[in-house]
């Protein structure tokens, strides 16, 4: 078995193509494709079946696939590290982080774990939980550090739940609900709704807020995953949303955005740090989890 054999069967695992799997691969399909028939023989079980339109995976390939992500994940750290004791790498840490998480105690702790090693680089990429599991699987990412937005997490994912988060109806300050208290469902309605582009636990949990009110979900007019993108768009129109408090914690402060005080049970969801089960971890990684921790800690006094 070798490493190239590996990553080409998770690639087409992915990818559920010969073409697309090749070209992430950078190799030609019939390439590809060689060497899925030679890592079949090696085995002795057959690992896709194939016919003209498609390529489904066999219960053999399901059945190996964890293992596959764990030792390509692994393989990549041992590279990075030995790279980085021959001098020919980068001592590095890679983050994954939600945006609330982004805008507080991922900078914070990254701080802190740079204060340690002068040396080591960082490179941190934001995005969602879901968006960000892929390169945790496949050791492309040290940690991710996200609000959890599903209750379903993958096998080899391990996490810790550091700290809650809520969620809150914003509007631009001077919006026609600003300031009014206790706001029923109903004038929420009145109004333009943004929502994230992919439903998660969140949006059901708002969704039954307003069934149990009698009414139906309102029905965004703009979807997005940019919060920044969000964020100034409500600020030059009545639009309403639904964001983590932390996430716009500046907005607010500054007086540019305001929440509105809706009669509706508090929609909360925890910010979790994410990891691969039984795998090992760089010094690094494990400083930026402490140091994690000890902020989280220390904000609850």
């Amino acid at each position: 078995m070798e490493m190239r054999q590996l990553r080409h069967f998770l690639a087409l695992m992915e990818t559920k193509s010969y073409w697309r799997a090749a070209e992430s691969c950078g190799i030609t399909a019939q390439a590809l494709s060689k060497s899925i028939r030679r890592f079949e023989e090696q085995l002795g079980v057959r690992l896709f079946d194939r016919d003209t339109r498609s390529v489904k995976p066999t219960l053999f390939a399901e059945q190996i696939a964890d293992y596959a992500r764990n030792i390509d994940a692994e393989a990549r750290s041992l590279r990075r590290s030995l790279d980085t004791l021959l001098g020919a790498g980068t001592n590095q840490l890679v983050v994954g982080t939600g945006a609330a998480a982004a805008t507080k105690i991922v900078v914070e702790a990254v701080l802190a774990v740079r204060a340690q090693n002068p040396t080591l680089a960082v490179t941190v990429l934001e995005g969602t939980y879901e968006a960000m599991v892929p390169h945790l699987m496949n050791g492309k990412v040290d940690v991710v550090v996200s609000i959890m937005t599903t209750d379903v997490v993958d096998k080899l994912i391990d996490f810790r739940v550091l700290q809650v988060e809520q969620y809150r109806v914003y509007a631009r300050a001077g919006h026609p609900l600003a300031g009014e208290q206790g706001v029923p469902p109903a004038k929420l309605l009145e109004f333009p709704w943004i929502a994230g582009a992919d439903e998660d636990r969140v949006s059901e949990d708002v969704a039954a807020s307003f069934r149990a009110a009698g009414l139906d979900p309102p029905l965004p007019v703009f979807r997005t995953d940019s919060v920044s993108f969000a964020i100034n768009l409500v600020m030059q129109c009545n639009a309403l949303f639904i964001l983590p408090s932390e996430t716009v914690r500046r907005e607010v402060a500054s007086g540019q955005l305001v929440a509105i005080d809706v009669q509706a049970e508090r929609w909360t969801r925890p910010t979790v740090v994410f990891f691969r089960k039984n795998s090992t971890r760089s010094p690094d990684s494990i400083r930026f989890l402490k140091e994690l921790k000890r902020i989280v800690e220390r904000s609850t006094y």
